[in-house]
């Protein structure tokens, strides 16, 4: 318990660590509330326009777009049907639409220019028809004579409309998810403090370090000590920096205000483990591990969008694995998938993985450390 409370205070002393973790980020988002704070304000809501290209007849699709209704009774899209893909793709270009569906017999790919809420709003729409129509297909195939209340079941009850899945959340300005980048960046800037844990129980890196390994207590048990301490003092700072964005930049995160910081949590746990394997597993003096360090999370926070917030979609479209394992992008889209479509499911999805990946890292640390032997100390 003594070096609990030993190691946090260590870690309150490190002014490094301090001015990362809060005066950074509380900084960044500064720039941002002045970037953005006001431009959010200006775009209302209007209508999404959004391009068909009927190569098969759909009557059904083109009709629920058509009446797809958010608040006040406002209709979600505009719906403009095009002759050939070459008319869709100039409006597209144009930006006269923010994209184009193709319905064909059996799939209806969509086309959009850029990742926005716009474009997200189809691909939410669309992702919800093509599973109440493989439903549909489904029950028509073993029982046919089901099918018609079926169908005035999907497409009739007001629980299942698009608009009821499609803004659950809050949250509905574009420019909200430089935020979520900025709090994903914040929470693995806890990987500096993992380094410094996984130097401190090397002997060849740190005077500290060649203590612990003569001391009789077990390595495992002091890494894991100096990684739940580290753990709650980065929860409690992350707990400050989301309560200053909320209540001095005034971001609306959604009213899931406690899966937010959950999230926010569980990005510190990775971070951590992110910091100490690269302290145990790169070769080099110091100075080359933290250069790897810095290196890491500031790569991951640009591919999950924080200094250009396209760069997910440009993945997800030539290398999607990059966003299903980059822990940044893995914070970005949990905080956006329940701040904004109010997604439990993808926000469960994205945190797990996160924490899989968190729990790696830190049992590879672990292994690592618990194998190394030195000659003499």
């Amino acid at each position: 318990m003594l070096h609990f409370g030993y190691r946090m205070k260590r870690m309150l002393r490190t002014r490094s660590a301090i001015f990362w973790a809060i005066l950074f980020p509380v900084f960044l988002g500064m720039v941002f509330y002045f970037m953005f704070g006001n431009l959010g304000k200006m775009e209302q809501f209007s209508e999404v326009p959004v391009g068909i290209i009927l190569e098969e007849d759909n009557d059904m699709l083109v009709e629920l777009l058509k009446e797809t209704e958010i608040e006040d009774k406002i209709p979600m899209f505009e719906v403009k049907e095009y002759d050939s893909r070459e008319a869709a793709e100039k409006a597209l270009q144009k930006e006269t639409i923010y994209g184009y569906i193709v319905v064909k017999s059996d799939d209806f790919p969509l086309v959009v220019k850029e990742s926005n809420i716009y474009s997200s709003l189809i691909k939410t729409f669309l992702d919800q028809y093509k599973q109440n129509y493989a439903l549909i297909e489904a029950v028509a195939a073993e029982h046919p004579e089901q099918v018609g209340e079926l169908v005035k079941k999907l497409f009739s009850n007001e629980e299942i409309r698009i608009e009821e899945i499609a803004l659950k959340g809050q949250d509905k300005e574009p420019y909200t998810q430089y935020f979520y980048a900025l709090l994903a960046m914040a929470c693995l800037i806890a990987s500096m403090v993992g380094l410094e844990n996984g130097l401190q129980v090397q002997a060849d890196l740190s005077d500290v370090g060649a203590r612990r390994n003569v001391a009789p207590a077990k390595k495992m048990k002091q890494v894991m000590t100096d990684f739940l301490a580290s753990l709650l003092l980065y929860c409690i700072l992350m707990t400050g920096v989301l309560a200053i964005l909320v209540f001095v930049y005034k971001q609306d995160f959604g009213s899931n205000g406690g899966l937010i910081l959950l999230g926010t949590w569980t990005g510190s746990f990775t971070g951590l483990a992110a910091g100490t394997l690269i302290a145990v597993v790169t070769k080099g003096s110091r100075t080359k591990k933290e250069g790897i360090n810095v290196a890491f999370f500031m790569t991951s926070s640009f591919l999950g969008g924080l200094q250009w917030g396209d760069i997910t979609y440009i993945l997800e479209k030539n290398c999607p694995i990059i966003n299903r394992i980059n822990p940044a992008t893995l914070m970005v889209n949990a905080f956006k998938s329940l701040a904004v479509f109010g997604d439990y499911r993808q926000y469960a999805v994205n945190l797990v993985t996160l924490l899989l990946i968190g729990i790696v890292f830190l049992a590879v640390s672990i292994l690592k450390l618990r194998r190394t032997k030195y000659a003499s100390i």
